[in-house]
């Protein structure tokens, strides 16, 4: 897939030049992105009233726990964290003012992400809640303007894509917002690699065969946000993909898509 990609899919350039302000304070990127990835949705559910909301990834997992044989003592916490979650995020969405949410809720949010593994890739591992973690997903918070994330009619948290996600073993996006796919990174280089890229691309394809559960609208733009950088770079779909080669493209994916590939 990378092959094909890289002769037939020219990665557009990246230019963009800025000062880090979110430095990294932990080594556990996976679970900080995940935690912001949370606090983003509960932040635009403040800023959106037509945001639509799937459930939690944490809340699967609880469900698969509570199927299996995990010690009693691990539920017990794995159910109280969503429980309090869901209180903490019920309480900031009534709350009038469209302020950030607090450091409690971001705290819940990294409990969160703990636990999405259970469902993303089959470990359970509740680990204790250090300062650094807690400073670094709320400096990558502080640094989100509301006017990247405003949605002027459609805003869809965490879309997946119909039945073309099982192309790839499940596929969800992080936001789309008014015909743009939003994809978060906590990179600490400001960087659009092939990789990235090659992502976007995976989730239009699939959108193009299923479209984006959730709403009508199409994808008209893709984007990165780097959120250690608070830069949101999007890029036009007729800035990467020529209308009349998409077709074959189209073809290829759904042909190749499903061997050996688990995830996006």
């Amino acid at each position: 897939m990378k092959e094909y990609l890289r002769l037939n899919v020219p990665k557009p350039w990246f230019q963009v030049k800025a000062e880090i302000k979110a430095p990294p304070l932990t080594t556990a990127y996976g679970w900080a992105a995940t935690s912001l990835d949370y606090l983003l949705r509960f932040y635009l559910q403040k800023l959106n009233t037509c945001a639509k909301e799937s459930g939690w990834v944490a809340e699967e997992s609880l469900a698969i726990l509570e199927r299996s044989r995990v010690a009693p003592s691990a539920l017990k916490r794995a159910r109280g964290i969503v429980v309090k979650a869901r209180q903490l995020h019920r309480a900031y969405l009534k709350e009038k003012r469209a302020q950030k949410p607090n450091e409690e809720l971001v705290r819940a949010a990294i409990d969160l992400a703990q636990l999405d593994l259970v469902k993303r890739i089959g470990r359970l591992e509740l680990l204790p809640i250090d300062g650094a973690m807690v400073d670094d997903v709320g400096n990558m918070l502080a640094v989100v303007r509301a006017d990247d994330f405003r949605a002027k009619r459609t805003c869809v948290l965490n879309p997946t894509f119909g039945a073309a996600s099982e192309l790839v073993g499940g596929a969800d996006g992080d936001i789309f917002i008014d015909g743009t796919l939003i994809d978060i990174k906590v990179n600490k280089n400001l960087e659009l690699g092939r990789d990235i890229f090659n992502q976007l691309f995976g989730y239009y394809c699939l959108s193009c065969i299923a479209g984006v559960d959730g709403c009508r609208k199409k994808i008209t733009s893709v984007a990165v946000y780097f959120a250690r950088f608070g830069i949101l770079h999007r890029l036009p779909v007729n800035s990467f993909v020529e209308a009349s080669r998409l077709p074959a493209h189209l073809k290829w994916f759904k042909a190749t898509a499903n061997r050996g590939v688990t995830s996006m």
